[in-house]
């Protein structure tokens, strides 16, 4: 008897579209009161630090149920891979791709 193989889920986000997902996720759909005053400010009220703390919530969150979160960009035609955020600063020209069994939207 062949044993079905689970193919891991995978969804990429240009930058916007990331953001849109992690104030959905984490601000409009989140019981956490951490994130309720945000609900008020808009989008647009959301400082760069607080995005990078919302990306570090869900990249915790995807690892947690065995996935990834990374963010890519390109260098001088190149490819590349970053597994953190590592500055004070949004990096708006990232790609995003979570990987998971299970992805929360």
């Amino acid at each position: 008897m062949k044993s079905a193989q689970k193919n891991p889920s995978v969804i990429g986000f240009n930058n916007e579209s990331y953001m849109h997902y992690l104030a959905i996720r984490y601000i409009y759909n989140s019981e956490d009161p951490k994130w309720e005053g945000f609900r008020w400010t808009g989008v647009s009220g959301i400082s760069e630090k607080m995005w990078i703390e919302l990306h570090h919530t869900a990249k915790h969150d995807v690892e947690n149920e065995g996935g990834s979160l990374k963010g890519y960009e390109f260098v001088n035609d190149e490819l590349v891979t970053h597994d953190w955020i590592s500055s004070n600063s949004w990096p708006a020209n990232w790609m995003w791709v979570i990987q998971s069994e299970k992805i929360a939207i």
